[in-house]
């Protein structure tokens, strides 16, 4: 028997709704197809999500067979939504995403976009623009389990007003493979950004340290680290231990630092972290950088109203040196994502920049080393150099004064010293005993050395050429005083022309007069030279007559403080002078004893009988034997003068 057959209708309905499934199946394989084909293009690395999409949107619109939708990615550091993909194509502003608007996200499949959840209806109201533009109807979160990736908004779907069941099930798996594909990527985008960082930071290291230049080095840490970092701001700051102090060596850009409440001066901004002082509730960034350099830990600031760095946060950390003190701090401000958001720095540039400072520790020091061997190399140039200046001043051989010997003897406490002896012979037949201390050692001591005997044989010569055009008689005793002090104020200008602050000398000069056996002398702050009589007895000259030493003061306050006077002594058969400088009496022996001006008189006592070569081995021997295996205080001199 033949089955009733169906109606027309019936068959026609039915065959429409399985040509509907094969056209659906036909399109989710080819969906699942393109999708596959997606993944391994993304995992082989030649894509990211960003390119990929508007694939990703066409696969899940069209095989919805919905016309509009949306693809939006979320930025933890920035929290907000970016348009990624849109249907149709259009510039979108981010979207904020608040925190407890993250969590309600989570916590729903699908949202209607006529009806949001309560806790997210500010948010839907921050995404109208996009909402109206593609006329979204519904809201679907893409994450993997409890990590938010982004969304996916769906515009008018075809002939229906709402997803069925099973297109809903369909839906979420595309959602799903979209969800695993925006976290692949990235994941791949971290490791290719922390490779690449890392490949910046093994190639900066060799670089930085080349540079030999403190200067150079420090401009280079700060753009390395800003590079390293993505930052827009950097600087460089250095400790000064004994002051406490954090100097800025390098900023940039250079307007970096403004309306600063800190000290400046002329070398920059100087931050001190040597006192206590009370934590605020928001610390400012001048208190991220006390805490980095005194705790030596890494800081990070928010700052609202802190205006040091300017910008919406920095991230310091300290800089250690080789013996483990802090050399200074790094510092990177306002870190810059892709598109130029401002975002928050990460533990892992915590990490970054703490290793790049231990590197860049080690290229400050290195360049500080190189400029302390270039400094220590022209100093050494500078103290040959001046110890050459100075054994032209000091004389090999002294002359021979008729009815008189001389002996001398120098010893410098270093390279270089600051004494000077002289016996200059006169045209006059007269002779004139110099004997000074400059302060200070190297090359402005030597050259001041040298100005005072170039004065010095000048001023003789003059005087000398004046007698011998008939002026004052060189007996004329009240002249020679007048003529002497002349010389000292003369001198003393000339010296305080030539020095600098706090250099000047001792001096003390003797005029001598064979034929009349007298000594005329002027002390100008130096130590009174030791006369011993061939009886034993002594006195020490121009101890209550001189004036003050030669370039402290200008002239026309040396005659307030003390004037420069002469006075004259009468020698005899077997009388010595012993000049001498402070290197001698104030030598110090090993229990911190001095020599001393009473040791000096006993030991001139003991060997006046002898020549004056023997005076001065004997008066030297005393005082290195006093010295023992004590340092040399000063630089020694001698000379001795004896009337035969």
């Amino acid at each position: 028997m033949k089955a009733p057959s169906k109606p027309l209708g019936d068959s026609l309905g039915t065959h429409k709704t399985q040509n509907t499934a094969e056209q659906t199946m036909e399109r989710l394989i080819f969906s699942l197809s393109e999708l596959e084909h997606l993944g391994q293009t993304l995992i082989s690395g030649h894509s990211n999500f960003n390119h990929s999409s508007k694939t990703y949107l066409r696969i899940t619109l069209g095989t919805l067979q919905i016309r509009r939708g949306a693809i939006l990615r979320y930025h933890a550091t920035g929290q907000n939504l970016d348009v990624v993909a849109a249907t149709p194509e259009s510039m979108f502003s981010p979207i904020p995403v608040e925190e407890d608007e993250l969590e309600a996200l989570l916590q729903h499949s699908f949202i209607d976009n006529a009806d949001p959840p309560e806790p997210l209806k500010q948010f839907f109201a921050r995404s109208a623009e996009l909402s109206e533009t593609i006329d979204i109807r519904l809201w679907v979160p893409l994450k993997i389990q409890d990590e938010f990736l982004g969304m996916i908004g769906l515009g008018k779907f075809l002939a229906r007003d709402t997803l069925e069941a099973w297109e809903k099930e369909l839906l979420t798996t595309l959602t799903h493979q979209i969800s695993i594909a925006i976290a692949y990527s990235q994941m791949v985008e971290g490791i290719q950004s922390e490779k690449f960082r890392l490949f910046m930071l093994a190639e900066s290291a060799p670089q930085i340290c080349q540079l030999l230049q403190p200067e150079d080095a420090a401009e280079q840490v700060v753009q390395q680290a800003v590079s390293l970092l993505d930052a827009n701001a950097g600087a460089l700051m250095l400790t000064h231990t004994e002051q406490q102090e954090l100097e800025m060596h390098y900023a940039f850009p250079e307007t970096l630092i403004e309306n600063t409440a800190a000290q400046e001066n002329g070398d920059g901004l100087v931050i001190s972290y040597g006192e206590d002082t009370p934590a605020s509730q928001e610390p400012t960034s001048e208190d991220v950088l006390k805490s980095v350099v005194k705790e030596g830990i890494p800081g990070h600031c928010l700052p609202t109203s802190d205006t040091l760095f300017g910008g919406k946060n920095l991230m310091a950390v300290p800089i250690p040196g080789r013996d483990g003190d802090i050399l200074g701090v790094l510092v990177v401000g306002d870190k810059e994502e892709r598109g130029g958001r401002i975002t928050s720095f990460t533990d892992e540039d915590v990490v970054l920049l703490d290793s790049f400072a231990k590197q860049a520790g080690v290229a400050i020091q290195n360049a500080q080393l190189h400029q302390e061997a270039l400094e220590a190399r022209q100093l050494q140039a500078e103290m040959e150099e001046a110890r050459k200046i100075q054994v032209n001043l000091i004389p090999e051989t002294l002359p021979d004064i008729p009815g008189y010997e001389v002996a001398g003897h120098y010893e410098p406490r270093g390279p270089v010293g600051g004494d000077y002896y002289d016996c200059l012979p006169l045209a006059t037949g007269h002779w004139g005993l110099a004997i000074a201390d400059v302060s200070g050692k190297g090359m402005q001591a030597a050259l001041l050395m040298a100005t005072l005997r170039a004065g010095l044989i000048s001023e003789l010569s003059r005087a000398e050429s004046m007698v011998g055009a008939g002026l004052p008689s060189p007996y004329d005793q009240s002249a020679l005083y007048a003529e002497i002090a002349s010389m000292a104020m003369i001198l003393n200008s000339l010296l305080y022309a030539s020095g600098t602050e706090e250099k000047y000398a001792t001096f003390f000069y003797s005029h001598l007069n064979p034929e009349t056996d007298v000594l005329t002398t002027l002390n100008a702050g130096h130590n009174p030279p030791l006369l011993i009589r061939k009886d034993g007895s002594y006195k020490w000259l121009g101890e209550d007559v001189g004036g003050i030493p030669l370039g402290m003061f200008p002239n026309d306050m040396v005659s307030s403080i003390a004037e420069y006077e002469a006075e004259h002594v009468q020698l005899a058969s077997g009388d010595v002078v012993v000049y001498y400088t402070d290197g001698v009496t104030e030598t110090v022996n090993v229990e911190d004893d001095y020599y001393e001006e009473e040791r000096l008189v006993e030991a001139s006592q003991a060997c006046k009988d002898e020549h004056a070569e023997a005076i001065r081995k004997y008066l030297h021997s005393s005082v290195m034997e006093f010295q023992g295996e004590a340092d040399q205080f000063d630089d020694l001199t001698l000379l001795i003068l004896r009337k035969q």
